[in-house]
């Protein structure tokens, strides 16, 4: 199909049960439309045709922003069609299945404008009859909604043949009213129900009811109560909650009177909330959560400076070890330098001896100019290449002195020997590092047990405070409780001096004018108890007894459902 009429036709842009929808150029106007078209094999079908067009027309009588425009109905060659607007984007169907859920903020600004332009249709007397989120069209960048697909809207007030007649039930069975179900007279309320859905779908990620065949849904509908709904997201307001559970009410009457009526209630909704005055379908623990908050700012304030404490001890702690070492391989190298020179070994041998006494040693090596041990603490490495260290980490390298720390946490310092500024050999000095590093180990402790007893004395103030505060606001909410029951006699403790002193004067100051206008409302009489004797309870019992067993024997009033609703079939 190339062209339809005066409209030139591109491409498919999808097809449903019943019509196929195209983008197409209207030269008329210079842009492009979409223009949807009955299927042939419902084409051919004088019923279905006229409906199409009846309809169509009925929705081409819209006008509202968030209603699609239409442009042009009519037919080619048999074939009904209806031109509208070519709208970009994704239907809130997409939405729902592709990204996160939507904030609280933004359901309730879809949900007004569903709402606006359902109430406008319903106004002029169309009803929708198949409002699901495919057939709402939603612009993530804009946040504009479009109601789509009138295309099995009703004219409110037109005589139908009912399904029970052999009538058609139009609609998506997850979606529709159970009025709408079992095809009753219906009226704007089935739209309501079917909004109920989409807001219990957006709100909680889920259908209401959502079974695997269209039996066990119908039957779920029209036989048990809407679940409990359950927001994903913990801000979502109880007012909104409560709205929705109404509007999928299973009794029409049980619902809004109108989509003017939700569409008031979702805007006093959305103003509350943005004042904060709403409260939220999950309570939150405020008493617990701030508490938490400033306790984590402090531990990390707190973390933050014991960690600066630690490293500047640590520092500290290194830097006097390496100054020792240092002192020593230096003192150690001046002391061998001239028997070093002679190639005094007896010389070297003793003042090695004597240098490794210190208990902090763990070896000693003079080495010469071609680094071969000339003593050392190691009677075995005597002429020997001084070993090679594994895992060394140098430390510090400078022209008077080289640190290097082997894996284990040892510390070899090694140090020139000069004779009359001429470079002789070379002092190679091993301390042990375990004694630094207990050290770091003993003040990382200390450290982390000063932190755990702050913390724990900050969260016990806090959580005092907060129990402080809570009982302070509750006290000002029974106040006010007081002053609702016509007790304006009430005053609060007005000599605190914390914020809450400011505001207990405040309400004591109010509560005095309301006493000054209206008094104070007089104390009903004491209740007074009748008295029974034996006689009058025996008899009471006697009769209530009686009048039970009558009411075995009548029976109820009541009438399972079961027995009065029929689910129209074929031949019924």
């Amino acid at each position: 199909m190339e062209r339809l009429g005066r409209y030139q036709i591109e491409t498919e842009l999808g097809r449903g049960t019943m019509s196929i929808v195209y983008k197409a150029f209207d030269p008329r106007i210079d842009r492009y439309i979409a223009v949807k078209v009955l299927r042939e094999q419902f084409a051919r079908n004088v019923n279905s045709r006229q409906r199409f067009l009846r309809e169509a027309r009925a929705a081409g009588g819209l006008g509202h922003p968030n209603i699609v425009t239409v442009f042009d109905v009519g037919q080619v060659d048999g074939s009904p069609y209806l031109a509208m607007e070519l709208l970009e984007g994704q239907t809130l169907a997409q939405r729902i299945d592709s990204d996160e859920p939507l904030e609280p903020r933004a359901v309730i600004d879809l949900a007004i404008q569903i709402c606006s332009g359902l109430s406008y249709a319903h106004e002029r007397g169309v009803i929708h009859r198949d409002v699901k989120p495919a057939n709402i069209h939603f612009d993530a960048g804009s946040g504009m909604v479009k109601l789509l697909d009138f295309g099995i809207a009703g004219i409110e007030g037109r005589p139908e043949r009912p399904a029970s007649e052999g009538g058609p039930v139009l609609g998506t069975p997850a979606y529709m009213a159970p009025e709408q179900i079992v095809g009753e007279q219906i009226d704007a309320r089935c739209d309501l129900y079917a909004l109920g859905v989409v807001l219990y779908r957006l709100i909680a990620g889920q259908l209401p009811f959502d079974e695997a065949s269209i039996n066990e849904q119908v039957a779920r509908v029209l036989s048990q109560p809407p679940p409990a709904l359950k927001p994903l997201h913990p801000d979502t307001p109880r007012e909104l909650v409560e709205l929705t559970q109404r509007l999928i009410h299973k009794n029409p009457a049980g619902r809004h009177a109108s989509a003017a009526d939700v569409l008031e209630e979702l805007q006093d909704i959305r103003a509350r909330l943005q004042r904060g005055v709403l409260s939220v379908s999950r309570r939150r623990r405020l008493a617990w959560r701030w508490p938490v908050v400033i306790g984590g700012l402090v531990a990390l304030v707190l973390a933050l400076g014991l960690g600066h404490v630690y490293r500047s001890q640590n520092e500290a702690m290194v830097a006097a070890t390496y100054g020792f070492g240092e002192g020593l391989a230096s003192v150690i190298a001046r002391e061998v330098a001239e028997p070093l020179l002679l190639d005094d070994a007896t010389a070297l041998g003793s003042l090695v001896s004597d240098f490794s006494a210190n208990p902090q040693v763990l070896y000693l090596h003079v080495v010469d100019r071609a680094g071969v041990i000339k003593s050392s603490t190691n009677l075995f490495l005597q002429d020997e290449a001084v070993p090679v260290l594994e895992d060394v980490i140098v430390r510090r390298d400078e022209p008077s002195i080289r640190i290097v720390q082997a894996g284990r946490g040892d510390l070899e310092f090694q140090v020139p020997v000069r004779f009359q500024a001429r470079r002789i050999g070379e002092i190679h000095l091993g301390l042990d590092g375990s004694n630094l590093s207990a050290a770091a180990r003993s003040t990382m402790s200390m450290m982390a047990v000063l932190f755990l007893v702050a913390m724990c004395v900050i969260l016990i103030a806090v959580l005092l405070m907060a129990r402080q505060q809570r009982q302070s606001i509750e006290r000002l909410a029974w106040g006010l409780r007081q002053i609702g029951k016509g007790h304006f006699d009430f005053r609060l403790e007005a000599d605190r001096r914390d914020d809450f002193g400011s505001l207990y004067r405040r309400f004591n100051d109010m509560a005095m004018r309301l006493q000054e206008r209206h008094g104070l409302r007089e104390a009903p009489p004491p209740l007074r108890l009748p008295s029974f004797n034996d006689d009058d309870v025996s008899a009471n019992m006697e009769d209530t007894r009686e009048m039970e067993a009558t009411g075995e024997r009548a029976g109820s009033d009541t009438v399972p459902f079961s027995k009065v609703t029929r689910f129209p079939g074929p031949g019924s």
